[in-house]
């Protein structure tokens, strides 16, 4: 560990996602150095116990036990999002920062009031996606649009996959209510927020779903139109039962009045971590088609959780130009929109 910084002291709240992402991005990794994870927390005793012993960690499944803990500065929460904010604001109570996971919640009112609150605490509370500060593929888009003046946005296209073989286990993945338009919702989200980082917040959507190999009650292939106040059209496609050998590509392309922009990332089946964010532009420029390609770190891309940045507010106080809760909560009420048209099916 590098003794020149005062690491952020952090417990590990929900092990089922929790336990691969610590152990993938930040036991063991240099990271540690400014956020360090001191203690581990699961309602299933049996889980949280084999995590503890493996990286030799206190362990408890009881919420209370950390909170109370003046040790822990910081709550890494991993928990399902149905609900999470009345979690969030139990750990604001206790005077301990928190970051989190997409989606945020499902209720984008608890949600906005407990990202206030925790401003007006002055307390961070950060999330992957969408990000504290705009992701190193969003600045570019920005960069670009400006520099070539690219006029509105006129329509995108975002997508992912992957291939889960799920079967029903009672779980959260299970409920529509609590997993809505499941691909989506899972991993769509990213897109959503994206999208929303370009476009603003939309009015209107539409969507449309199936169930190809999942044994869940949950649909796995899914497709989200969303219509924004400008008339730009954008469309999100996420699906769980694709494996062609690649996991989570996002492809992301960007029409613009004067140009279009690519974006794309890929992490193969055996690769830990994306390999890296692809950018390309093509636009008119005197009168002759101008292309431009940028490649940028896949750690700072759109969705990747900016640790840094959570131990420089932290330590420091709050970012400059740091994502408003109303942003944040655009999303989630995407997501509720998609969830009315959809039942309305």
């Amino acid at each position: 560990m590098d003794r020149n910084f005062n690491p952020v002291r952090m417990a590990l709240v929900g092990l089922n996602f929790g336990a691969g992402l610590a152990e993938r991005q930040l036991i063991g990794r240099p990271i540690e150095s400014k956020l360090k994870i001191i203690a581990v927390c699961d309602r299933n005793r049996a889980r949280a116990e084999a995590f503890g012993t493996r990286h030799k960690l206190p362990f408890c499944t009881e919420l209370e036990q950390v909170l109370n803990n003046p040790a822990v500065e910081a709550i890494m929460l991993m928990i399902p999002p149905a609900g999470r904010s009345a979690v969030i604001r139990e750990c604001l109570a206790a005077g301990k920062h928190v970051l989190t996971t997409k989606p945020f919640d499902l209720d984008a009112d608890a949600a906005l009031n407990v990202l206030q609150e925790a401003r007006k605490r002055n307390l961070v509370l950060h999330l992957n996606s969408p990000g504290p500060l705009p992701s190193c593929d969003l600045a570019q888009i920005r960069l670009w649009r400006k520099d070539f003046n690219l006029g509105k946005p006129v329509a995108g296209h975002w997508e992912t996959y992957a291939e889960y073989h799920e079967t029903a286990d009672g779980s959260w993945f299970d409920s529509p209510e609590k997993c809505p338009v499941a691909p989506i919702f899972r991993i769509g989200i990213y897109g959503i927020n994206e999208m929303i980082a370009i476009f603003g917040e939309p009015e209107d959507a539409e969507v449309i779903s199936g169930r190809i190999a999942t044994g869940r009650p949950t649909p796995d292939n899914a497709q989200l139109l969303l219509r924004f106040a400008n008339g730009a059209i954008g469309s999100i496609y996420s699906a769980l039962c694709i494996g062609d050998g690649r996991l989570y590509p996002s492809a992301f392309t960007l029409h613009f009045e004067h140009g279009t922009i690519y974006k794309t990332q890929v992490r193969t089946v055996a690769d830990r971590d994306f390999t890296g964010v692809s950018m390309r532009l093509e636009t008119l420029r005197g009168g002759r088609l101008h292309v431009e390609s940028v490649e940028l770190p896949a750690a700072e891309r759109s969705g990747s959780y900016q640790y840094e940045n959570f131990y420089r507010a932290v330590r420091n106080g709050p970012l400059p130009d740091e994502v408003s809760p109303e942003t944040i909560v655009a999303g989630i009420k995407a997501i509720a929109l998609m969830m009315r048209k959809d039942s309305a099916k």
